[in-house]
């Protein structure tokens, strides 16, 4: 009796200090749900990039101060000093570097999740791609059946544009540009030289004193820009367009000396003048590094490489 007494008493005594425990133990504080506007990590990425206020503001089409209230809600957000404001400029800090790296990797991510639904969404995938109207007419054009009949279930959407397509705002998937971009995230890929010279109309230059020749002006600024302007320092200039078609009609109707690009010079009724005077530009490809994985968006990069490449 007495041992049994003894292991009745323990057991007791065992509930009793459980219950104790239990009305002892601190309770756990519920986490606070955080709730990031997304769109707070873009202008953070932005920041880090272009690292200060002006800069980011213009690449976002914001005022300065949308983007100083973004960044400062989300470090109250986080709880974390993300950038050292120095002499204007954003630095990150050690927390925000290491912020940042997850940023770009949640960014990434983000971009591939819309991608892969965009893609399921459609039976036929539109594929974007911007380019100067020259490149559209005198390189691409004359391939789009071949395009067709080897890629049928991508609808190939062409933006002939002097215009540079915003690759970040995915005004574009891909880009073929005159002019070499800066970004860090963007992966570019040289295709060719692309040379210019000046043509005339064959009857224009037999039936026109030199003294009297009239010059066709580019009317779009690029890297030709500088070299233009020089050789048409002491130029009479009687007209200006932005549109080599248009230049090379105005040539054709003998309108004066037109500076094309050779793929527009080479007909059979313009000759070359000032044939040492030779701009010589380059044609890149331009993809944004989220996308160049997808698989169409592969697809058309390579035809185009194909097609254009030296």
């Amino acid at each position: 009796m007495h041992i049994t007494h003894c292991l009745r008493t323990l057991k007791a005594l065992k509930l009793q200090n459980n219950v104790h425990l239990c009305t002892i133990k601190p309770k756990e504080q519920r986490r606070e749900t955080m709730n990031l506007d997304w769109s707070d990590i873009h202008y953070f990425v932005l920041m880090v990039e272009k690292q200060t206020l002006k800069a980011t503001a213009e690449a976002l089409q914001v005022e300065h101060s949308t983007v100083s209230r973004r960044i400062e809600r989300l470090e109250k957000q986080l709880n974390v000093h993300l950038f050292d404001r120095i002499n204007k400029r954003y630095l990150l800090t050690a927390d925000g570097q290491r912020l940042y790296t997850e940023a770009k990797k949640l960014q990434f991510n983000v971009r591939q999740f819309v991608q892969a639904a965009q893609d399921s969404l459609q039976e036929m995938t539109n594929v974007l791609v911007s380019m100067p109207p020259m490149i559209a007419h005198a390189l691409v054009s004359p391939h789009l059946a071949a395009f067709q009949q080897r890629f049928p279930a991508i609808r190939l959407v062409l933006s002939s544009n002097t215009a540079i397509s915003s690759l970040h705002q995915r005004q574009a998937d891909i880009a073929l540009r005159l002019v070499v971009p800066q970004q860090n995230d963007l992966v570019v890929r040289r295709l060719r030289d692309m040379q210019y010279g000046w043509f005339a109309h064959a009857d224009y230059v037999k039936n026109t004193p030199e003294s009297q020749w009239q010059y066709i002006d580019f009317g779009v600024t690029g890297p030709h820009t500088p070299w233009l302007n020089k050789q048409l320092a002491d130029k009479s200039i009687g007209f200006v367009c932005n549109d080599f078609a248009v230049m090379q009609s105005a040539v054709m109707q003998k309108l004066g000396i037109g500076w094309l690009p050779f793929e527009y010079g080479n007909s059979s009724e313009f000759i070359q003048v000032h044939t040492s005077e030779i701009f010589i530009g380059q044609l890149h490809l331009v993809m944004h590094e989220d996308v160049r994985h997808a698989q169409k968006v592969r697809d058309v990069a390579d035809f185009l490489i194909e097609i254009l490449r030296e």
